[in-house]
């Protein structure tokens, strides 16, 4: 697949409901196709799927890409509880593939639909409606299998991305993150939300961002809120509600909790004594003067 994304062709061949019933009616063990590819998409359940003698796990929302000649199937026993779509589609090319191929060789076929899935689902479930009219409505399923195949295209090519981003060199994307925290950081903000940005993993963000900077990403978040909480608190006389508000705490008991848990000190009792302290400094320093 090339750099520049481009839109793939097919001709809809067929579209098929596998559920318990299919499975106790017409098991299908594992086989290959010669002239169609076929993309298997899991509606619910979980189990194993064996593409090119190798079994891979399968859950929710995973389309499993089965090319051209190549052994693919399951162990009914295994997927009796799965619901799933199989979707076969000919006349594929994709530039340096062999016909019928959506990855190379000893790639992995499993593809994750992410949030998309219940949307994948229903567009499943409308193309194998439709199929059962195919001879009228052939054009229609010929749309809505080529929606199928970019969009697992594009699933494949946003999954190449994101392992190119992890093969980043592990400091240069633990300093990248802190950039983004520290512009970020006054937002209301989640791990997810942060490698989904970056576009890696949140396992491997944290990983990486732990291993170089002593702790983890989101309590990284916390101590520069706490910290600016403190400049507010000796500098300023903004409400204690208006700071928590503005530093993107959820609420100001959520603050006060926080607050107290790295300074051991709550918010108010910190201003106050802070005040004191000044206070107290100045009265020293104003008797030292007159002495």
């Amino acid at each position: 697949m090339g750099n520049k994304p481009c839109k793939l062709s097919g001709t809809f061949f067929n579209c098929i409901s596998i559920d318990r019933n299919y499975n106790n009616q017409q098991s299908i063990l594992p086989h290959m196709h010669d002239n169609r590819l076929e993309l298997f998409y899991v509606c619910s359940g979980q189990g194993q799927y064996m593409v090119d003698n190798r079994y891979y796990p399968i859950a929710e929302g995973d389309i499993v890409i089965c090319n051209q000649g190549v052994l693919h199937g399951e162990e009914p026993d295994q997927v009796r509880q799965i619901r799933s779509y199989s979707v076969a589609i000919t006349d594929v090319n994709v530039e340096g593939l062999p016909p019928n191929c959506l990855i190379a060789e000893g790639e992995c076929p499993v593809v994750s639909c992410g949030q998309l899935a219940r949307q994948v689902g229903e567009t499943m479930h409308l193309l194998y409606l439709l199929s059962a009219d195919a001879g009228n409505l052939h054009a229609v399923c010929c749309s809505l299998a080529e929606a199928m195949l970019n969009l697992t295209d594009s699933l494949l090519r946003s999954r190449i991305h994101q392992q190119e981003q992890q093969r980043e060199m592990p400091s240069v994307l633990a300093h990248r993150v802190r950039r983004y925290l520290d512009a970020h950081h006054c937002e209301p903000i989640t791990l997810r939300m942060v490698a989904e940005r970056l576009r890696v993993s949140e396992y491997y963000l944290a990983h990486v961002f732990k291993q170089e900077f002593g702790v983890p990403p989101m309590q990284y978040v916390m101590k520069r809120r706490i910290g600016e909480a403190q400049g507010f608190l000796m500098n300023t006389g903004i409400p204690i509600a208006e700071i928590a508000d503005t530093l993107g705490f959820s609420s100001i008991c959520h603050f006060n909790t926080m607050f107290k848990k790295y300074t051991g000190t709550p918010p108010g009792k910190f201003r106050q004594s802070f005040k004191q302290s000044i206070t107290h400094s100045e009265k020293v320093k104003s008797e030292e003067e007159e002495s």
